[in-house]
């Protein structure tokens, strides 16, 4: 007897467990239903529009047909509607887990952002589970300070996520700053996250290009004017000395892995027109054999240092030589502000534009100019590029200072 209510005890206990793990499964499964469900609701969100000629108000938004993000974009948008000059332009991005809605407000030519992000799983609005700047914040802080000019990232620095706005797309994560933060700057601010899952970003459209070049190098700088370069979508051409190359062997790997173009400046920065035939094809050979020794790859233009190439010196050149047209003079200033005005105001479609990646008010001077000069519809690109999209083809011996 004793034995038999052992077992039913056990017996009880199994089917309890058994019972507990049903119910559980059910659970799980009836949430994962819904969150599918949910998931495949807010994927078919629709495209709503207030416009009045009245109020001059053009104001998009999404709707879900889920209540709990019709509420919350509807208390948002109402705060915008009895305005004037208001345009509210919007991007949604909906994963099994994630709805993010980014909007973008235009108040009286006033930018400023607002994000809204719902957790599937929790059912809750929140922010850290789409970016934790906990976590990420310092990376956010480093790739500012490499975008962006030393005022731009005091303010970040100074702002502590305080006024952050996240968007989500395919391609990765945004972090924006309300204009309002850098006395309404003529471009956005943000810092770019890109997905594991893609490495391709759409490119920002432009109807000019030219070309930057930074001459003297390696040096301390060039580094993290590329890594400036590239957060910009941008690339440049880079006219480095044998000299430095052979004692900077890393930085001359780095620019090159960045997919900058390396050209040379010859070994020594001599005036080639004074040199004898030897001394010439010593200054130039030697620069491409120290090249292929770093790279494997070969030097393919020419920069003479101050810009000197008589007759007999294009003669001996297997390269195309690459001059300028726009002097920012940076070596003489050392003055970022007058360095990126000077780009500012001369820079033209075609244009090739001379500094030198030695000193650091050029590097701050690039980190000034690049976001302006996008918000103008300039692309910067290396000489290479420039030339192949203006349909030249660079030949030896020739010079070249524009691009038609």
């Amino acid at each position: 007897m004793e034995q038999v209510k052992k077992y039913l005890f056990y017996l009880s206990i199994v089917i309890l467990l058994f019972l507990t793990l049903f119910l559980s499964i059910k659970i799980a499964d009836n949430i994962l239903n819904a969150n599918k469900i949910m998931y495949e609701k807010a994927s078919k969100y629709v495209n709503m529009e207030v416009k009045s000629e009245e109020t001059q108000n053009d104001i998009k938004y999404p709707k879900f047909n889920i209540k709990t993000l019709d509420e919350a974009v509807n208390d948002f948008v109402e705060k915008y509607k009895s305005k004037n000059n208001v345009n509210i332009e919007y991007t949604v991005y909906v994963s099994k887990t994630l709805v993010n809605m980014f909007f973008k407000v235009k108040d009286n030519d006033v930018i400023s952002y607002t994000d809204i992000n719902y957790s599937i799983n929790s059912k809750t609005f929140e922010t850290k589970e789409v970016f934790d700047f906990n976590l990420l914040g310092e990376e956010v802080l480093n790739k500012a300070k490499i975008k962006y000019s030393t005022e731009i990232y005091t303010k970040i620095l100074e702002n502590n996520f305080k006024d952050t706005h996240i968007k989500v797309q395919d391609e990765g994560i945004y972090v924006y700053y309300n204009q309002s933060l850098f006395n309404d700057l003529p471009y956005e601010v943000f810092i770019f996250f890109e997905s594991d899952e893609t490495k391709s970003v759409a490119e920002t459209p432009y109807d000019k290009i030219i070309a930057f070049t930074f001459d003297d190098g390696p040096g301390s700088y060039s580094e993290e004017l590329a890594r400036t370069l590239l957060s910009h979508e941008s690339k440049a051409t880079f006219f480095e000395l044998g000299n430095r190359m052979k004692y900077n062997q890393d930085t001359v790997k780095t620019l090159y892995g960045y997919g900058m173009e390396i050209g040379s400046h010859t070994y020594a920065h001599k005036n080639l027109n004074k040199l004898s035939d030897e001394e010439i094809d010593e200054e130039i050979n030697s620069v491409n054999i120290l090249f292929n020794e770093i790279t494997g790859d070969n030097i393919k233009l020419l920069r003479p240092p101050y810009g000197n190439a008589n007759s007999n010196v294009k003669s001996r050149v297997n390269m195309p030589i690459i001059l300028w047209n726009v002097d920012t003079e940076d070596w003489l200033s050392r003055n970022s502000e007058q360095i990126c005005n000077h780009i500012l105001e001369h820079a033209s479609d075609g244009d090739i534009i001379l500094m030198h990646d030695i000193y650091g008010t050029t590097l701050e001077a690039v980190k000034m100019a690049l976001p302006i000069l996008k918000s103008r519809g300039f692309k910067v690109t290396t000489v290479s590029e420039l030339a192949s999209i203006k349909g030249v083809n660079l030949e030896n011996g020739v010079s070249y200072r524009h691009f038609e």
